[in-house]
């Protein structure tokens, strides 16, 4: 039936034991481009996206900071002036660095902070804006 006579192969033929000429040739892959990278998860894309480096300018300096602490700054920077929401997040985030023992903190208590606490706050902001104002004011007289 073949053309071939049987004494030009060197082995049998068949399932498991392709023809030698359909072979791979040697040191070449039968998947040249591998296997496919696994799709990265929505946490390793935040993580690597808030580890990015972005530049920052403050007051004369600009510096190259992460986006995280960026965001970090900026959320510090609105609680610091007058945004009781915001501070109260940040109460929120880590409680050990205000003192605020984590037992009870509002979140975890599903309780509103009590009037004296907001009042409390609120002239703690007060007065740190107008400490910000005089130092702006102390500032903008310096000799020149």
């Amino acid at each position: 039936m073949s053309t071939r006579d049987d004494d030009d192969r060197d082995y049998e033929v068949g399932y498991g034991r392709p023809p030698k000429v359909t072979r791979f040739k040697k040191g070449q892959s039968g998947n040249p481009k591998g296997r496919p990278k696994e799709a990265k998860g929505i946490s390793a894309s935040l993580r690597r996206e808030l580890e990015a480096k972005i530049t920052v300018t403050e007051g004369q300096q600009t510096r190259r900071v992460s986006k995280a602490e960026a965001a970090a700054k900026r959320l510090v920077a609105k609680a610091l002036s007058g945004d009781v929401k915001t501070l109260l997040k940040l109460i929120e985030l880590d409680p050990q660095l205000f003192g605020v023992n984590a037992d009870s903190t509002a979140a975890e208590d599903g309780a509103q902070p009590e009037p004296v606490d907001l009042d409390l706050l609120q002239h703690f902001f007060t007065a740190q804006q107008e400490a910000t104002r005089q130092e702006g004011d102390a500032e903008g007289e310096a000799p020149t």
